[in-house]
């Protein structure tokens, strides 16, 4: 008799325990049923491009690179010596704010020929007007600049379409499983981190190293599980070595110009796939080298992630039965809105973009059908 009442409260412990997880992981739980595997039928021809990634450096003009912009510049008027005595200078916009430039990205030419047609007017007004005293000219000219307006700076063709992005979050969905992954970058050197996590169970992913006109430099890329380093790969580029160490065993392996981690690897081929003209390269793992993996445009595809259908271009490598597939986004700086990894025992796995925040802005929202996903997501972070 006393089992009956003991199995339905078991049922309702599980029931309980079921609407609990679906209320933390609806997100990734409506994701994973939403989203369309792809066949290799489906793939379709490439209309797309990879856009043009340059370093925000580069992107400024010739004249201007390595000059720290200013936030605003202040110009005063003042009077000069009168009768060879010198005087103390007057500032003369007192009584209004004083007139600000703004910095901007517009030829410097084209800047200076409009404060020179602004400056002429200004003083053909004065001389019109000009008294005997020297202080109320000096008046209106302070009146008739600020009176003037400069016209809007246009954009410079030398900036680029797109820059570097300096800070990148993404959630993918691992079937209804979340995986957060946080690139950060800032004064050449980058760190991206992968991360999933259920209960007392975690594995994270670290990459750092440098990022400049070359793309990505990794220097370490390590594999924690439960917070514990399980192996990792440390690349000394003064040596043209990666250094694996799995365990406790360690072994070197070669090391050559734009060779990458497992993750990198995606986003050297997000920030610099435009201008490469040979996409093979080594993958390191801390476990394993992939020598010399040859990747190509494959194909694009239409992917439903969070709120939106997106055009990804389809970036394969293939070493021997492994394969690295990364699916990049030109509309969102080429970033791996999908990646799909199957390296045999070092484990395989497909991961899906579920929302993406670009330097603050989230570009891709989950679907709006999840009522609770602000909630949840401020949560689980």
């Amino acid at each position: 008799m006393l089992r009956w009442p003991g199995m339905l409260l078991g049922i309702a412990a599980l029931l309980s325990l079921l609407l609990h997880l679906a209320s933390i992981f609806n997100e990734q739980i409506y994701a994973w049923l939403t989203q369309q595997p792809y066949t290799e039928s489906e793939l379709k021809k490439v209309t797309q491009k990879l856009s043009d990634i340059a370093q925000a450096e580069d992107a400024r003009p010739a004249g201007l690179k390595g000059i720290k912009p200013a936030e605003h510049q202040v110009v005063y008027l003042h009077r000069g010596p009168v009768s060879g005595k010198v005087e103390k200078p007057v500032v003369l916009a007192a009584k209004k704010s004083p007139v600000k430039v703004i910095a901007s990205s517009a030829p410097v030419k084209q800047i200076a020929s409009s404060v020179v047609k602004v400056v002429a007017s200004s003083v053909e007004k004065v001389l019109a007007s000009a008294a005997s005293s020297v202080e109320p000219v000096a008046l209106i000219v302070s009146s008739v600049i600020e009176e003037e307006v400069l016209p809007p700076p246009q954009e410079s063709p030398l900036v680029a379409e797109q820059t570097y992005p300096a800070q990148v979050e993404i959630t993918y969905a691992y079937g209804i499983f979340p995986i957060r992954m946080s690139w950060n970058a800032e004064n050449g050197r980058y760190l991206l981190k992968l991360r999933g996590a259920l209960f007392s169970k975690s594995r994270m992913f670290v990459s750092d190293g440098k990022v400049g006109p070359n793309g990505v430099i990794p220097q370490r890329f390590a594999d924690y599980r439960d917070g514990k380093l399980i192996n990792e790969a440390i690349f000394n580029w003064d040596d043209k070595q990666v250094i694996l160490k799995d365990g406790g065993s360690s072994k070197a392996e070669a090391l050559k110009a734009g060779d990458q981690d497992v993750f990198s690897a995606a986003f050297q081929l997000a920030l610099q796939g435009s201008r490469m003209k040979d996409f093979t390269f080594t993958v390191a793992s801390g476990r394993k080298i992939y020598k010399d993996v040859p990747f190509e445009i494959s194909g694009q595809a239409s992917l439903r992630l969070g709120d939106k259908q997106v055009e990804a271009i389809l970036l394969r490598g293939r070493f021997e039965d492994r394969t690295f597939d990364f699916w990049l986004a030109p509309q969102w700086h080429n970033m791996p809105v999908r990646m799909t990894l199957s390296l045999g025992s070092e484990g395989s796995f497909d991961i899906w973009a579920n929302d993406i925040k670009i330097n603050g802005e989230m570009v891709l929202e989950p679907s709006s059908n999840n009522h609770n996903s602000n909630s949840n997501r401020t949560m689980q972070r």
